[in-house]
């Protein structure tokens, strides 16, 4: 039988391996692992002899490979689309807590919302024989990851989905119901009293991105108000489309009174292009975002918001993976967790200059 992957790998501080320990001692690689680990039988004599030529040239186990070779690398996979999302670095910065409080390491790695990484990524996760995968999917679902994360799962390796979906998968997930979270931004601007509402969407090839312009059309249908196409503006996950938004609503004859912006950079592209027109939120446009993050909350404007629980979101992926990993949980069914969102107001929904108001 080959050695198994990792024992070239498994030298000393001294330089020495696993295999010139087991030259030295007249004996094979796999007794010498035997004593190293406590685990089987060796002859005492043996021992004795496989110990005191480890004593004599200070030879201790490189703790990397010596998890490669018990199969417990003690590591966790955490694979995001894009680091610098503040969303996405708030779950990673709860997934952090919990790992090092339950004596887990990470390997991380960030896709850039390109499928070929992601692909590599779930790849390289495997060969390192990571104890569980914790992904935030890119954009544009691929299948080849897809079967190859049902690969991992077929070797013991589960995996937890975070915020976004793949179609067709049955893995665990958590997430929030997003055509929810919009229909309750869109009924607090027409509470408000706004009619004319634009929205600033997310990527469509995203399940979330579907589901949060459906709540964004069913909102508006409920109150019996019209739906423009041109207020509905196909954005993405940063500032860029959030600047250009307002930029192509403002061009309007008729702009809409209010916005509401799916992720935190689109608003934050909001509030760039207000600024620098002399536009101020809440007076000059009704403005609800995505996410309570800290540098929404360090640019001089109090803005409402949709706030996700970012942390919660890290910290519950990260206990349903645990409990995969140690075996628990339902077996033969995957498990979708939705977690609940809440309006933060303060004000920005305000109702905009171009809004006629009625008077007494």
């Amino acid at each position: 039988m080959g050695k198994p992957r990792g024992w070239e790998e498994q030298r000393g501080n001294r330089g020495m391996t696993i295999s010139d320990i087991a030259k030295l001692a007249g004996v094979s690689v796999a007794t010498v692992s035997r004593v190293l680990n406590n685990k089987g039988y060796v002859k005492a004599e043996t021992k004795a002899r496989i110990q005191e030529i480890i004593s004599k040239n200070g030879y201790h186990p490189n703790a990397v490979a010596r998890s490669l070779i018990l199969n417990d690398t003690g590591m966790v996979a955490v694979i995001m689309s894009n680091r610098m999302n503040p969303f996405f670095s708030g779950v990673l910065e709860a997934i952090e807590t919990q790992a090092e409080a339950k004596g887990y390491s990470l390997l991380f790695y960030n896709t850039g919302e390109d499928r070929e990484r992601e692909l590599k990524a779930v790849i390289q996760a495997i060969e390192h024989r990571v104890r569980g995968i914790l992904i935030l999917p890119v954009i544009a679902g691929d299948s080849r990851t897809r079967d190859m994360l049902n690969e991992a799962e077929s070797r013991g390796i589960p995996v937890v989905l975070m915020d976004r979906e793949i179609p067709s998968a049955s893995f665990d997930s958590v997430s929030i119901d997003n055509r929810k979270v919009v229909y309750q931004g869109i009924r607090l601007l027409i509470e408000a009293g706004h009619q004319e509402i634009g929205i600033i969407t997310c990527p469509e090839c995203v399940r979330k991105g579907r589901g949060r312009q459906d709540g964004y059309i069913k909102c508006m249908k409920d109150y019996g108000l019209p739906i423009i196409d041109e207020y509905i503006y196909p954005g993405d996950f940063d500032e860029k489309s959030g600047y250009e938004a307002c930029s192509r609503f403002f061009s309007l004859i008729q702009p809409p009174t209010a916005v509401l912006a799916t992720c935190s950079s689109a608003t934050l592209g909001c509030i760039r292009y207000m600024t620098e027109h002399g536009l101020k939120p809440g007076r000059d446009l009704g403005l609800v975002g995505f996410d309570d993050i800290s540098l929404l909350n360090s640019i001089g404007y109090e803005i409402t918001v949709l706030d996700r629980p970012i942390h919660e979101m890290g910290d519950t992926a990260f206990s349903m993976l645990i409990q995969r990993i140690n075996g628990l949980g339902p077996k033969g069914r995957s498990r979708k967790v939705l977690l609940d969102t809440r309006v933060i107001s303060r004000g920005s929904e305000g109702r905009g200059q171009y809004l006629e108001i009625e008077t007494a």
